[in-house]
C-alpha cells in the first residue's frame, strides 16, 4: 500500500474496530434481555425476522444507491443515523418507556440503514487499497471483526448483567458517533457517482445489469446456492438455538454465555492471523475445504456436549463444560475464517468495480433470503423438540451442503483469474 492507501485503511478499520465493539455488545445483550423479558424461543425467533426481513427488502435499492451515489457520504451518513436512533433506544431505556415492540421497531429501521452501508462499503473497500494487497487486507478486516467481536461480547454479558440494557444501548450509539468521525476523514473520491437521477427505469435496468452477472458467473451461482443454504442453517443457529441452548437448556449465566460466545470471533481473529501472516500465499481451494471439512466436524462434537447425558456427565453448567464449548467455538472460528476470507477476496476480484455494490446486493440478498424464515422455524421448534435434535439435524444438513458445493463449484470459485478491480 502507498500512504494514502494505508491512511485511508486505517481510519476505514478503527472506525469499523469501534462501531463493531458497540454493535457486538448490543448483539449479544438484547437476545439475553429478550429471554429475560419473554423466555420465549418463538419471540427470539420473530426478532431476528424483523432484523434480518428489511435487509432482504432494501438491499435492490442499496445496491443501486452504492454504485450511483459517493460511497463515502452513504457510510458516514447511515452510521450518524444507526447512532442517532440507537441512543434514542437509551433514552427510552433510561426513563422505563423501552418495550418490545418499540425494540421491534426500531430495530427495523437500524437494518435499513445498515443494509444501505453494507452495499456501499462492500463495493468501496476495494478501491480503498492496492490488489496485491487484498487478501492482506481482507485478513486484516477480519481479524478486526473477529476481535471486536471477542471484546464486545464478553463487555455485553457484563455491561448487561450490571447495568441492564441501557447502558448496552449509550455505548451502542456512541461507539456510532465516533466510527462517523473516523470515516469522515478517509481520503475517497468515488470513481461511479452519476448525475442521472435515479428513477424506476433507472433502478431496474442497474438492478437487471447486476443480476445479469450474476446469471452469467458460474462460480458467483455456485457461492449462491452454498450461502444460501448454510445461512439459513447456520445464521439462525447461532443467533436463536445457541442463545437458547447455552443459557436456558444447559443453565449458563449470562457472564458464560458471553465468555463462550467470543470463542468463535477469538477464532475468526486466529484463522486470519494465520491467512495474513503465514499462509497467506497457500491454495485458496485448500484452505476452503480444510474449513468445511473441520467446521463440520466441530458442528458434531459440539452437538454431543448438548445432550443430556453429556451435560451431566460434566457436572451441569460446569467450568469445565465452559471450556469445551469454548475450545470448540474457537477451532470452528479458526475454520470459518478459511472459508470466508478466501471467498470474499476471490469474489472481491471476479466482480467490476462499477456494479460492485449492485453485485454484491444482490448476492447479499439471494444469500440472506431464507435466514429470516430460518430463525422463525428455529424459534418455533425449539419449544416443541429438544436443542441438540435440533442441532443434530442442522449439521447432518450442513455436511451435505458443503460436499454437494465442492463438487459444483468451478475452479475460479477457488483460484480467480486476474482481478477486475
Amino acid at each position: 500500500m502507498n500512504k494514502l492507501q494505508e491512511r485511508n485503511f486505517g481510519l476505514y478499520a478503527i472506525g469499523r474496530l469501534v462501531s463493531l465493539i458497540g454493535s457486538g455488545i448490543q448483539m449479544i445483550a438484547i437476545p439475553l434481555y429478550i429471554l429475560d423479558l419473554t423466555g420465549s424461543g418463538t419471540i427470539m425467533g420473530v426478532f431476528t425476522f424483523i432484523s434480518l426481513l428489511p435487509i432482504l427488502l432494501m438491499a435492490p435499492f442499496a445496491g443501486v444507491l452504492g454504485d450511483r451515489w459517493n460511497r463515502k457520504k452513504i457510510m458516514v451518513n447511515m452510521d450518524f443515523a444507526r447512532g442517532t436512533l440507537i441512543l434514542f433506544l437509551a433514552a427510552l431505556a433510561i426513563t422505563n418507556n423501552l418495550n418490545i415492540y418499540i425494540l421491534l421497531v426500531c430495530q427495523v429501521f437500524i437494518s435499513l440503514m445498515g443494509s444501505v452501508f453494507d452495499s456501499s462499503t462492500s463495493g468501496m473497500f476495494p478501491e480503498l487499497v492496492g490488489e496485491d494487497d487484498l487478501i492482506r487486507a481482507n485478513s486484516i478486516i477480519g481479524g478486526i471483526n473477529s476481535s471486536s467481536m471477542i471484546i464486545g461480547p464478553i463487555l455485553g454479558s457484563i455491561i448487561y448483567g450490571f447495568g441492564g440494557i441501557k447502558y448496552v444501548f449509550l455505548i451502542n450509539g456512541v461507539s456510532f458517533m465516533l466510527s462517523t468521525i473516523s470515516e469522515m476523514f478517509i481520503n475517497y473520491t468515488s470513481t461511479t457517482v452519476s448525475k442521472e437521477k435515479i428513477s424506476v427505469k433507472v433502478f431496474f435496468e442497474d438492478f437487471k445489469e447486476g443480476f445479469m452477472f450474476i446469471k452469467a458467473s458460474k462460480s458467483i451461482k455456485a457461492f449462491i446456492f452454498f450461502a444460501c443454504a448454510a445461512n439459513f442453517l447456520l445464521s439462525p443457529a447461532f443467533s436463536v438455538v445457541i442463545p437458547y441452548g447455552l443459557k436456558k437448556f444447559i443453565g449458563f449465566s449470562s457472564e458464560h454465555y458471553g465468555i463462550i460466545s467470543s470463542g468463535f470471533p477469538i477464532g475468526i481473529f486466529l484463522g486470519n492471523i494465520l491467512i495474513g501472516a503465514v499462509i497467506v500465499k497457500s491454495s485458496s481451494k485448500l484452505l476452503i475445504k480444510l474449513g468445511f471439512f473441520v467446521q463440520t466436524f466441530i458442528n458434531f462434537a459440539f452437538t454431543l456436549t448438548l445432550f443430556p447425558d453429556s451435560i451431566s456427565y460434566f457436572g451441569g453448567p460446569s467450568i469445565l463444560l465452559l471450556v469445551i464449548i469454548f475450545v470448540e467455538f474457537i477451532v470452528m472460528g479458526v475454520f470459518n475464517a478459511f472459508v470466508n476470507t478466501p471467498l470474499s477476496t476471490n469474489f472481491q476480484k471476479i466482480i467490476p468495480n462499477k456494479m460492485r455494490s449492485r453485485v454484491f446486493s444482490v448476492l447479499g440478498m439471494l444469500a440472506q433470503a431464507g435466514v429470516p424464515f430460518g430463525a422463525i422455524i428455529y424459534g418455533v421448534l425449539l419449544d416443541l423438540i429438544p436443542v441438540y435434535a435440533l442441532f443434530m439435524a442442522m449439521s447432518i444438513v450442513f455436511l451435505i451442503v458443503s460436499l454437494v458445493f465442492l463438487g459444483i463449484a468451478p475452479d475460479e470459485s477457488f483460484e480467480p483469474k486476474k482481478a477486475n478491480i
